[in-house]
């Protein structure tokens, strides 16, 4: 049996049976992994399909390219998509490099073109090399140093354990051609730089080099797999109104993955670094202080709870109110429930009513927005209205304030999470509908 194939079965990254998407550049490394999977598509029982991604630069060389691959893919009757994206236009407009621009813009096209199964890439052991040493210079914690997954989500990567030299010799031994990336033999990044003249010095030094830079990283890899469960379970004790408190009770490790894991659920990318995650610790050793983590991210420690943030910018965006789920700010959703009373058996009337509502005393179409600091709202057992940001200050944490689920009807505020209802939208003994609203988080 070949040598890369006895790679692709025999190593972590194999994929399983079902279907499975390359992602086809046309390189040597990709065309060899395509290639070697149809011939095994039969004994891994794989629906094999490829997606080629036009980055929409290095002009006609990427549309030489393009044709390969769709050429390719019709020569071995493997179902081909190609998918164009705006590289350049989304770096300027994000204001990142190319390379990242493309990195992101790529998974995100493979995503959105194979919905279903394993993407495949054709990431090799050089790769990995390549990866951790990156990784290592700009000086990133463990996460970093593991190096590139076998499977990470829905992308496997069966080439890992494979040489350069074994993907050469497999599409030397068919005569099968691929195309050439002219960037790769440039050193304008720091990915290039480190293949063309540290890895040879490297593989000079030692020519297991590559082997033992791997099993280094798979055994960073393990260690930081128990740690980020431990640390999952730390972040699940120490939940508290929106946020963490405790934190300062549990070893610097943990502490630093707590906080990766709750950069990791903010709705941005936030590319995280040991600087960051120092920056936040301080707070929480301090137990007090807010720093700016990135243009939009901070982090803030009140009441000794720590909140990582994304600045929700202020918005007069109406979002109708559905019964069931309404998730408008990151990880919180607040579940609406429409209950007929002949139904119940339960006295709402009597009942707290923080978050209970007579629906047929909505007026209009009810409908969630951002809260103004001039809305005025009219709690039940109050003869007088008050400015809703009053109500907010006194009741609700800073670093939840711009986030908070706030209902509005044809007159006004009818709802605000942590502060209750209007009045006027009380439940009492002849109220037939009741809306119930529940903030849930996670």
């Amino acid at each position: 049996m070949d040598a890369l194939k006895s790679r692709i079965l025999s190593g972590a990254g194999c994929p399983p049976a079902g279907i499975c998407t390359v992602a086809f550049s046309g390189g040597a490394d990709s065309t060899a992994l395509l290639l070697c999977l149809h011939e095994l598509q039969e004994q891994l029982q794989l629906d094999l399909r490829a997606v080629h991604v036009h980055h929409g630069i290095r002009g006609e060389e990427a549309d030489r390219d393009a044709a390969f691959c769709a050429a390719f893919c019709r020569q071995y009757g493997i179902p081909f998509q190609l998918i164009r994206v705006d590289v350049p236009a989304y770096a300027a407009a994000q204001k990142l490099s190319l390379e990242t621009a493309a990195r992101r813009l790529r998974y995100e096209a493979l995503n959105s073109a194979a919905p279903e199964g394993v993407i495949a890439t054709a990431h090799h052991a050089g790769d990995n090399a390549e990866t951790v040493l990156f990784h290592l210079i700009r000086g990133s914690g463990m996460k970093g140093l593991r190096g590139i997954l076998p499977h990470n989500g829905r992308i496997c990567r069966p080439l890992l354990s494979a040489d350069k030299s074994e993907i050469l010799s497999f599409l030397q031994a068919r005569g099968q051609g691929y195309v050439e990336d002219s960037t790769n033999a440039e050193d304008d990044s720091s990915r290039n730089r480190i293949r063309h003249s540290i890895m040879p010095l490297l593989l000079q030094e030692n020519p297991a080099a590559l082997r033992h830079i791997a099993e280094a990283a798979e055994a960073l890899a393990a260690d930081d797999a128990l740690l980020r469960e431990q640390a999952e379970h730390a972040a699940e004790a120490c939940a508290v109104s929106g946020g963490l408190q405790g934190l300062a009770d549990y070893p610097a490790p943990l502490r630093m993955r707590v906080y990766l894991r709750q950069l990791e659920r903010l709705p941005v990318h936030v590319d995280p670094n040991r600087k960051m995650l120092e920056a936040i610790d301080g707070l929480v050793l301090h137990k007090a202080g807010k720093l700016t983590l990135t243009r939009n991210v901070y982090a803030q420690v009140h009441r000794g709870i720590l909140y990582i943030r994304a600045e929700m910018p202020p918005s007069d965006s109406a979002f109708p109110l559905k019964i069931g789920r309404n998730m408008l700010y990151p990880d919180k959703i607040c579940e609406a429930v429409l209950l007929d009373t002949a139904a119940i058996s339960r006295n709402y009337h009597k009942a707290d009513t923080r978050s209970t509502l007579d629906f047929d005393k909505i007026k209009g179409k009810p409908y969630f927005r951002q809260w103004r600091g001039t809305d005025r709202i009219r709690l039940p057992g109050r003869s007088f209205t008050s400015a809703l940001k009053t109500c907010v200050q006194a009741a609700v944490p800073i670093p939840e304030r711009r986030l908070l689920y706030a209902l509005y009807d044809a007159e006004g505020c009818i709802y605000c999470e942590q502060i209750g209802i209007a009045a006027r939208v009380k439940p009492d003994a002849d109220s037939r509908r009741i809306l119930t609203l529940q903030i849930l988080r996670g």
